[in-house]
């Protein structure tokens, strides 16, 4: 056999190898992005509850806040009613000191 044939078989063999070696190199690297794959989605699934639950919370927050506002609606009239009543009580309590001025002081 002529020795460039030993040369091409050396060649190819070495092809063989690289090649070999190549593909699992690209095995390990596929199962790699696999794993890293299921994890991310795993974390989307995480992501999208944690999202669903925020808009629950949002949503009763909003409601929340409706009621916060018309109990303060509420308040804001019971304070109202107290400011007249406590004029009317210092009116009131101004009239009996006149009174008590005037008869008491005969």
């Amino acid at each position: 056999m002529p020795w460039w044939t030993w040369i091409a078989l050396g060649v190819f063999a070495l092809a063989v190898v690289a090649l070999a070696i190549f593909g699992v190199y690209a095995a390990g690297r596929i199962k790699r992005l696999k794993a890293q794959g299921e994890a991310l989605a795993a974390a989307l699934d995480d992501v999208a509850r944690r999202a669903e639950e925020l808009e629950r919370r949002a949503a009763h927050a909003s409601q929340r806040a409706a009621e916060v506002e018309r109990a303060r609606a509420g308040l804001d009239g019971s304070l109202e009613r107290l400011s007249v009543l406590s004029w009317a009580l210092g009116d009131a309590r101004k009239s009996i000191a006149r009174l008590r001025g005037t008869y008491l002081h005969k």
